[in-house]
């Protein structure tokens, strides 16, 4: 018998999870499943929820906010390098952050990816969470959707649901189904990533080091956990799209998991030697940081975006999109996670209201396609002029000025609904 469930989320990452706890609160008789085509292991970087994230996940469920801000990192130290090595900026003690917080008077919370990915699943029901199965397509019924997922022991698994949510990143292969607008825009970027120890001779022993300009290749990097002793970095150069292939290419690889299986050392060991080429002549510290870090935990991708007039639609009868498959912008701006947060939330918001029907999925859109669309639009405006060289306004004076930060949220409450197996 295929196994039912009113809510079918596709994703297993942080804009899926979120979606399925803003389900589960709002409707707690509903029935949920998320499904994730990998497992759930250390990858990614660093994410950096401003206050309107933290705000949203706290909306969501209250609890989640201390489970994930035991995880940040607080009295933090900035180091600002320009390419050849020269000091832009320092700050010790948190000033950068004490700061922010002393104008907006909002929360922050740094926590590696994959610790806010883990944390998210751990507070879901037992068994919600359903692990390396990828998506493969669906078929709407009269009532429904029957979707198929290929799983890790070569079956093929369908799952019937009332509505299903693509929440499956800027590569979604919902979106392709549902919308069939194509693939993102490659935007002229390669990306490295990776978790690893924290060199005993870092320039700072809590908190981020960045080396770059406008224009030119740069690095991120940041210390994760209390103690400071591991370190998330993610560097970023231009590429030719004429070489995309060359790093994972487009839509099969937009963002592959660190090298693993029988090719890890080979393969992880290319993608460190392309990183270092790309940082051939910025300081040592940087090139030995990339140097050193194990081969097998490099994750290497292209960047991509969507133009916000290609995202106007986030929901079509029984199905939806939230996060990157819904607006898919940049790095910039550092509001790509919460916007999934805040998408979550509003649809748990809207499902509360209306139950799983295309109703909700249709209220939630409306809420959320221009609220997103311009801190959309705003992160392409600052990835553009990042690339054409331009010194513009930071991250933390864009969100202020144009109020994304300062955004507050109705907590959710469990609806007085009907039981799930009645009408919806």
């Amino acid at each position: 018998m295929t196994p039912f469930v009113d809510v079918l989320v596709v994703g297993g990452g942080p804009a899926g999870l979120a979606a399925a706890h803003a389900v589960t609160v709002a409707r707690p008789a509903l029935k949920v499943a998320v499904c994730e085509r990998s497992d759930l292991r250390p990858r990614g970087a660093i994410v950096f929820l401003p206050p309107n994230g933290v705000r949203a996940i706290e909306a969501i469920r209250p609890s989640l906010k201390p489970a994930l801000a035991r995880h940040h990192t607080t009295h933090m130290k900035v180091r600002s390098f320009t390419p050849t090595g020269e000091l832009k900026m320092s700050a010790d003690d948190g000033g950068i952050m004490a700061k922010m917080a002393a104008q907006d008077g909002g929360e922050r919370i740094s926590i590696p990816w994959h610790t806010l990915q883990r944390e998210l699943a751990d507070a879901l029901p037992s068994g919600m969470v359903h692990t390396h199965h990828r998506f493969l397509g669906y078929t709407e019924t009269a009532d429904g959707v029957l979707a198929e997922f290929a799983t890790a022991d070569g079956e093929v698994k369908q799952v019937e649901a009332k509505v299903l949510v693509g929440c499956d990143g800027g590569q979604s292969m919902v979106r392709e189904q549902l919308l069939g607008d194509g693939p993102p825009k490659y935007l002229g970027l390669a990306i490295w990533r990776a978790v690893r120890p924290r060199p005993a001779d870092w320039p700072v022993d809590e908190g981020g080091v960045s080396f770059g300009a406008p224009g030119q290749a740069s690095a991120l990097t940041h210390t994760i956990g209390g103690a400071g002793d591991m370190m998330a970095f993610q560097a970023f150069a231009p590429w030719p799209e004429d070489q995309l292939h060359v790093i994972g290419g487009g839509r099969q690889a937009y963002i592959q998991d660190a090298a693993i299986g029988p090719a890890a050392g080979s393969k992880g060991e290319e993608r460190l030697q392309r990183a270092l080429a790309a940082f051939d002549s910025y300081p040592k510290a940087l090139k030995d940081l990339i140097a050193t870090t194990s081969p097998s935990a490099v994750a290497e991708h292209g960047q991509f975006s969507r133009d916000v007039e290609q995202c106007q639609v986030y929901s079509k009868g029984r199905i939806a999109l939230t996060g990157d498959a819904a607006h898919l912008a940049t790095p910039f701006l550092g509001q790509g996670c919460s916007q999934a947060l805040e998408d979550a939330l509003e649809l748990g918001r809207a499902i509360g209201v209306h139950g799983a029907t295309p109703e909700a999925l249709a209220a939630y859109a409306s809420v959320r396609v221009p609220l997103a669309s311009a801190v959309q639009a705003a992160s392409l405006a600052m990835f553009r002029d990042f690339m054409q060289g331009k010194q513009g306004k930071s991250e933390f004076e864009i969100n202020s000025e144009m109020g994304f930060t300062k955004r507050t949220f109705e907590p959710l409450a469990p609806a007085q609904a009907a039981p799930a197996s009645a009408p919806a």
